[in-house]
């Protein structure tokens, strides 16, 4: 069939929650499908489900109006992936027993006007069964990505070649390491967030321990290392907003929107589509439907507000307004159209899905719920005070060497902040971390350095900045 409409299904999961009980389901089926592992020397004894949100695996468009069906197993999910993989790997005596459990598991299809976009990804942490127990062995994460005209029909494939590629990353584990970490008992596997070592943050990957370093991350594995490619030079310039509904423009009133430039032997050009994202050493950018949006960190991951792709309902009501006034009237549309609206998005660490935040379907975390962002400023070029908006809002002024501190008791909901400097303001639309401290430094200094007039510091170092600050203020007053 025909995609008639440019849509991520994303959007669709918050339709998703509404749909009546007796709604269309897509179930995978992977009776027809093999996989191949000639040199392993494990068999998986069982599949866990591990994930946050077990209610669906993902949605696909089907029939001819493009409707979202929820993908699930018709027999759940660790019944028919336990009984696949024993299948596919029966246990041979010189085998080791490994139990997947999985963290994360997506099927999703956008949809390109006439083509579309199948994609899959998957993350598990696989235990080795010892005697004692179920030993953490490691992570694994693979991701597939197929177009054509109609591709819900190589979802079954691409879960298979993905089980195929993840187990294939087991084959030169450590069984002597993994016996070295704590034994679990298997029932508490599937809520367990394993490491390696004994101190958490050692596990975190180089882009979550260290400042990001300028160049471009063609890559999310580049990314995670913070390994950009530093041979060309990057900068910044803003492009005027292309967006589709009257609310969108108001809502993203104000913000700008940046793209890079990449300098090459003096010739200027833009950067590659492929590139999943870029840091000017300054600010961290990731690419989102072909523009680029600045990644806010939360405590192990980030955030980033971006656009909300095609409203599919708004173009199917505008098809039908049009069919209705024929070749000569003008179409009447009631239906509001959200395309382009201010959606919060998350990056998935394991995979480098970009997923909606919070999910829709997933319940609020247990931990307190408001938000601490500090915005600070250092002695710069401009003594005149800045002034600090929550949305339309006044609510402070901040001058050089001075901090404020503002709440946000609302988990996942979108933040307008606006700081006023003469020649230097800046609007930004923001999802705060709920579960750490947030911290904003402006610059009146820093366009000059094509840079924006904000960065996002991480909290350490924020902590440190403001200790600086306080300093300054207490000699200040002797």
């Amino acid at each position: 069939m025909r995609k008639l409409y440019a849509f991520n299904f994303f959007l669709f999961f918050t339709f998703f929650t509404t749909l009546p009980s007796q709604a269309q389901q897509y179930y995978l089926n992977l009776s027809q499908q093999t996989i191949q592992l000639p040199a392993r020397t494990i068999y998986v004894e069982q599949v866990l489900d591990g994930r946050a949100n077990k209610s669906s695996i993902g949605l696909v468009y089907r029939k001819l109006d493009n409707r979202p069906t929820a993908v699930l197993f018709r027999n759940g999910l660790e019944t028919e992936l336990t009984t696949f993989l024993q299948k596919q790997l029966p246990a041979r005596p010189t085998d080791r027993p490994v139990v997947l459990c999985l963290r994360q598991l997506r099927v999703s299809e956008v949809l390109n006007g006439f083509t579309e976009e199948a994609s899959a990804d998957l993350a598990a942490d696989v235990y080795a069964h010892l005697p004692d127990g179920y030993h953490f062995m490691q992570s694994i994460a693979a991701r597939r990505t197929k177009s054509a005209m109609e591709t819900t029909r190589f979802h079954d494939n691409h879960l298979a070649a993905l089980l195929q590629e993840c187990l294939g990353q087991v084959q030169d584990a450590s069984w002597q390491r993994a016996a070295a970490t704590p034994a679990q008992p298997l029932e508490l596997l599937r809520s367990t967030m394993s490491t390696t070592t004994s101190d958490p943050a050692a596990a975190l990957p180089a882009i979550l321990r260290k400042a990001p370093r300028a160049g471009i991350y063609y890559t999310f594995e580049q990314f995670l290392a913070n390994l950009p490619d530093s041979t060309s030079l990057v900068q910044l310039d803003t492009i005027p907003s292309k967006l589709g509904g009257q609310m969108s423009r108001i809502l993203w009133a104000g913000v700008q929107q940046i793209r890079p430039f990449v300098y090459n032997n003096y010739i200027k050009k833009h950067i590659p589509l492929d590139a999943w994202a870029y840091s000017d050493g300054w600010q961290l950018y990731v690419q989102h439907q072909k523009k680029y949006f600045p990644l806010v960190r939360q405590r192990n991951f980030f955030t980033f507000v971006g656009e909300a792709p095609l409203d599919l309902e708004y173009a199917r009501a505008r098809s039908e307004a049009q069919v209705r006034a024929g070749a000569m009237g003008v179409a009447t549309v009631r239906a509001p159209d959200h395309t382009g609206e201010p959606t919060g998005y998350e990056v998935d660490m394991r995979t480098g899905q970009l997923a909606p935040y919070p999910s829709p379907l997933q319940s609020r975390p247990a931990h307190p719920d408001t938000c601490y962002i500090y915005i600070y400023r250092r002695a710069d070029a401009i003594t005149a005070p800045a002034t600090v908006f929550m949305g339309t809002k006044q609510v402070s002024y901040i001058g050089p060497n001075e901090y404020m501190e503002i709440r946000w008791p609302y988990y996942g909901r979108i933040l307008r902040l606006e700081v006023r400097l003469p020649g230097a303001d800046f609007c930004q639309l923001l999802i705060p971390d709920a579960a750490q401290p947030s911290y904003l430094e402006v610059s009146a200094d820093a366009p000059s350095n094509h840079r924006p007039a904000w960065r996002w510091v991480p909290a350490a170092q924020g902590e440190i900045d403001l200790d600086e600050l306080d300093k300054l203020r207490e000699s200040a007053g002797k």
